[in-house]
């Protein structure tokens, strides 16, 4: 089936050509899907949940995206901008005023926008979430404390990828909603798109075999793994939902939030894939430009060290493709590329 076909048809299965890919690189299961002008032209999946079973994968199951929260978070965050509810010059001390005394001095005058494109100067993580028994909102503000009470990891205004700054995002959209980080992507981005999938942590209930299972790399064969990072990571990095719910998002990005109308302004739209000047990096999202695009893309790749994913976007053809394996280890980044170097020369044109 043509790609022209599959947009007023439907989308052309891709199954057969990740069987191949998954085959050639001893994969548990891969997935991928690509959509174009809101249109879903081809979804897929291959290979098995877990390894060492003989249970499918489906197109419709759900894969861990990892990082690719983030440009999510970051949605979330532009939200609560266009309504006036934050500023992205906003500094932790005016958000925490409660907290600023005890706060280390160089991380008072952080601003939100530093911290979503990694400028803040935090670590790439910590590990102080308190009592795994407290609430997930208590658990970020005890992360924020042991995080900002510290000398910065590195030079505020400098690039350095931090899962600490988005959890610390996450905390600052919970002081100003008063509603969960989980709450608040549920109700403002999910249930808008048609996200039915969407949810947090190991796609699969414990001892199940009902969604796919991470793997790692280990002895020369990928091993089954069950876990995710702690729930108080959120807003870096524990999302999970097919591929064709993903496409969703990445499509509001990819049309320059034009679909759906009304979520985001596009000038916000734009600002998010806006690096700072002299950057790569903007807020959830790497940036360059391929001749394949016509201009500009975004992409990310996420992995929670037992999955991985990888999104590109096309904003001039308003055209998205991701790709998913249900494991993480050598080369995995190479691999998903391969597939989507394919789709791109298959549905781009």
């Amino acid at each position: 089936m043509s790609a022209a076909s599959a947009a007023t048809e439907s989308p052309d299965d891709l199954r057969e050509l990740l069987a191949s890919q998954r085959e050639t690189n001893g994969l548990p299961a891969i997935a991928a899907g690509v959509m174009k002008q809101g249109r879903l032209l081809a979804v897929g999946a291959a290979g098995v949940r877990k390894a060492g079973t003989e249970v499918a994968v489906t197109r419709d199951d759900r894969f861990h995206i990892g990082s690719d929260t983030k440009a999510m978070t970051a949605t979330l965050a532009a939200m609560l901008v266009g309504e006036g509810r934050l500023r992205w010059n906003q500094t932790l001390s005016e958000l925490f005023p409660e907290r600023a005394a005890k706060m280390n001095a160089g991380y008072r005058p952080v601003t939100l926008e530093m911290l979503l494109t990694h400028r803040a100067g935090l670590a790439h993580d910590s590990h102080d979430y308190g009592a795994k028994n407290d609430p997930v909102t208590l658990q970020r503000l005890k992360y924020l404390d042991a995080t900002i009470n510290q000398p910065p990891a590195s030079k505020a205004g400098e690039f350095s990828y931090s899962n600490a700054g988005y959890i610390v995002v996450g905390a600052i959209l919970e002081r100003v909603t008063g509603n969960a980080w989980e709450t608040l992507i549920r109700e403002r981005l999910f249930k808008p798109l048609g996200m039915t999938s969407a949810g947090f942590g190991p796609p699969s209930k414990p001892n199940m075999l009902d969604q796919p299972w991470g793997h790692v790399f280990a002895d020369g064969h990928y091993k089954p793994r069950y876990g995710d990072n702690p729930p108080a990571l959120g807003p870096a990095g524990t999302v999970h939902c097919s591929i064709a719910d993903y496409l969703k998002f990445a499509d509001f990005h990819a049309s320059g939030g034009r679909r759906p109308a009304g979520l985001l302004a596009p000038e916000l739209v734009e600002k998010l894939h806006t690096p700072p000047a002299g950057a790569t990096y903007a807020m959830g999202w790497g940036t360059g430009k391929r001749g394949w695009a016509k201009g500009p893309v975004i992409t990310h790749a996420g992995s929670n060290t037992m999955n991985y994913f990888i999104v590109w976007i096309a904003p001039n053809l308003e055209f998205s493709v991701a790709a998913a394996a249900n494991a993480a280890g050598p080369d995995l980044n190479k691999h998903l590329d391969q597939i989507v170097g394919k789709l791109v020369q298959r549905y781009a044109g």
